[in-house]
Parts: C-alpha cells; structure tokens; sequence
C-alpha cells in the first residue's frame, strides 16, 4: 500500500469515528443517574435529619466504613445550602471527594458532588425522605452529566454497576443507624 492511500485511509478512518461519536452523541441521553431507595421505621423527620447533616454521614456513609482512617471535614452551616463535607482518605478505598449541600426544601437536598482523587467528573445528586405505609422510603441518586458529544461515552458506561452498591450500602446502613434511635 502506498502511503498516499494509507494516509487517505487514515482519513477516512478518522472521518468514520468522528461521525460515529457525533451520530451516537445525538441518540445519547445528555445525563445517566444510579437511585436506592429503602423503607425507614422511623418519622420522616428523623430520617431527614439524619441525611442532610453531613456531620451525622459518618454514621452511615458507606465510604466511611471503607475507610475509617479518612479524614472528615465540615464547613458551612451543617444542614443548609452551602454546607460542605469533605473527606481525605486512602487513595485505593475512597479517595477525596467533596460533597456541597445546593439546596434544601421540605424533606429533599439536593448537592454536587465532586470525586478530587481520583479525579472524576463532578456530579450531582438527591437525598429525601417521604412518609408511606410502613414508615419513611429514604432515597439517594447521583446523576452524572456529560456535554454534547462526549454524552457517546454513556454507551460504555454503566452508572448502577458503577453506584449501585455503594447507594444499597448507604440505604442499609442510613436504616440501622436511624431504627437503632
């Protein structure tokens, strides 16, 4: 093969994945979220209480029990829009990351999340309480956005399989901690 044809090949090539990333990118969903939920024994307040204070994380963050050497740090008014809580730990276990309460209303918070080391995507989140039969149903979901066109990579990226046991650990041990009450 002459190099003139191998270069136009790898023109062509390079046209064809381009495309590919454009065409899949439109089809894509712009954002892909992981959600638990858990039924609660307990007042809706007193779940809720217990989720939108990030000193009270500790408890029943499954990354805290990963790591129970990390180090926690609080600012901001615990409770309320603006409040952070931010971790240093292992670089193999839970890294740093950083979460930022965004807004409160009702019994539901909402926050961003952002993964320091390793570095990843910044991504948001949901954490409410609502009453049903039985109790209170506590969830938790992160949602990860991703800009036109490189909303394609969703293709390989499973957010459940990525979250999904780390949210059931957080329902499971945010239900012990708040039934133990």
């Amino acid at each position: 093969m002459s190099s003139q044809k191998f270069t136009r090949f790898l023109f062509i090539l390079a046209g064809v994945v381009i495309g590919a990333i454009l065409i899949a990118g439109a089809l894509q969903p712009r954002s892909i979220t992981a959600s638990r939920s858990i039924i609660i024994h307990a007042s809706k307040d007193s779940v809720f209480n217990e989720m939108v204070h990030f000193k009270n994380w500790p408890k029943w963050s499954p990354w805290n029990r990963m790591d129970t050497a990390m180090k926690n740090e609080f600012t901001g008014n615990d409770g309320q829009p603006g409040s952070i809580y931010h971790w240093t730990g292992d670089e193999h276990k839970t890294g740093e990351a950083e979460l930022t309460n965004t807004k409160v209303s009702g019994t539901e918070m909402q926050f961003s999340f952002k993964l320091i080391k390793p570095e990843a995507p910044p991504s948001t989140g949901t954490l409410s309480a609502v009453d049903t039969i039985g109790g209170t149903k506590a969830t938790i979901s992160f949602t990860n956005h991703f800009d036109y066109p490189w909303n394609a990579m969703i293709i390989f990226t499973d957010m459940d399989k990525l979250m999904g046991k780390d949210l059931d650990n957080a329902m499971k041990n945010l239900k012990e901690v708040v039934e133990k009450k």
